[in-house]
């Protein structure tokens, strides 16, 4: 109960950030950009300049409507996500190494989000508490943890982390959100879509019932 209750509650948490995530990247993009049109337009163009990142964002900066907000809340409600993340994926119980990278990563996804949050709070950029150790703890420390749990995991369960991989910041800058100008148009949605589907692969992880093998073992001896 205890194993079924702890991915739930991670599923659970990764949908909501997901879900804060893409809200965030409609603040941004719904007014310039529309889903799968044409973003070869003057307004389009204008909004993916870099000025208007908030993931996180950084001196200069321009914010549009509550993005920031809202991206600090998915970042918070990401780390409410990360200390069960491996109990939940793996089905065990993590060592004191696999102990000491969550808390990494639960720390700079905190520090990230609590200053992306008061950034849009405030209107104008706020250093996260660690400054630039944050930001750098927060692109790899959890990026590699995703990494490490897709090649030790199997199953729905491995396709949950690899989602997670797929949606990390990181992965999103070398690819989906590159842009023809700055900043490829709804890529902070699209990263929000990928961690929501980590959410509902662990979902089916939870859902899944244990093989009963005990009770296949003594029918093969009645029938030998």
């Amino acid at each position: 109960m205890g194993l079924t209750l702890a991915r739930l509650w991670t599923a659970a948490m990764l949908l909501a950030s997901g879900a804060l995530l893409y809200a965030a990247s409609w603040q941004r993009w719904a007014g310039a950009c529309r889903w799968g049109q044409d973003h070869d337009t003057f307004a389009c163009n204008v909004r993916q300049d870099h000025l208007f990142d908030f993931l996180p964002p950084a001196e200069p900066w321009q914010p549009v409507g509550h993005a920031a907000e809202l991206a600090g809340a998915s970042l918070l409600v990401l780390a409410l996500a990360l200390p069960l993340l491996r109990t939940a994926l793996t089905g065990r119980r993590p060592g004191a190494v696999a102990v000491t990278a969550l808390l990494a990563a639960t720390l700079a996804v905190i520090d990230v989000g609590v200053a992306t949050l008061r950034s849009g709070l405030a209107g104008e950029v706020v250093d996260p508490v660690s400054d630039d150790l944050a930001f750098w703890l927060w692109l790899f420390v959890p990026l590699g943890l995703f990494v490490e749990l897709s090649v030790r995991c199997r199953g729905w369960a491995r396709v949950a982390a690899l989602f997670l991989v797929l949606g990390a910041p990181l992965v999103g800058a070398f690819s989906y959100a590159l842009g023809s100008f700055d900043t490829a148009p709804w890529w902070e949605a699209i990263s929000g879509i990928l961690t929501g589907a980590g959410g509902l692969c662990l979902l089916a992880v939870a859902a899944r019932r244990p093989e009963r093998r005990r009770e296949r073992a003594p029918r093969s001896l009645v029938a030998g």
